[in-house]
Order: structure tokens, then sequence, then C-alpha cells
């Protein structure tokens, strides 16, 4: 499912996590496409969301690399909206 944000087409959300820990850790995006050997466009594709995922093994190389928390590739970012949409006044869901 893509989504509008800013003129831009995004087809999922971006990896915010990552990008956060990337910057905190002063590891450049040219960096991480060195790492996983990929184009400095491609990776800040996958970052905002515009482009695919991580693969496994990107995700376990930059892991490795620099740290980063496998968790943080597969962490769900439901939009506050659709969480109160998912749980019933109830709390057992809808």
């Amino acid at each position: 499912m893509a989504y509008i944000k800013n003129d831009c087409i995004r087809r999922r959300t971006p990896y915010k996590k990552i990008k956060a820990y990337l910057v905190e850790n002063d590891i450049s995006q040219r960096q991480v496409a060195e790492a996983i050997d990929r184009a400095p466009s491609a990776v800040n594709q996958k970052l905002n969301g515009t482009g695919g995922d991580f693969s496994l093994q990107e995700a376990r190389i930059l892991s490795r690399e620099f740290g980063v928390p496998r968790s943080y590739f597969f962490e769900i970012d439901v939009p506050k909206k659709e969480r109160n949409e998912m749980v019933s006044p109830t709390g057992t869901g809808t």
C-alpha cells in the first residue's frame, strides 16, 4: 500500500529508528551504501520508505558493521489513528 506525504510517494513507513541511530552514531548513508554494496540513493530510498525494504542479509551487515539493533528492521510503526481503530472500547480488538 503506497501513500503520499509531502508530494512523495512512500511504499511504507520510513525507518525512523535506523535513521536516528545513524545520525546519533555519525554514520553516513554513503558508509551504509558501501557496506551493503548499494548506491547511496538506494539506501536513502530504503530509509525513507520510497524504495524497497532492507533484505535480511543487509540487516545482518548493518548490525554487524555498525551495531544497528536488528529489531529496528522489524518494528511495526502503526499510526495512532489505526491503533485506536484496532482496539474496541473493551480492549479486545475488532
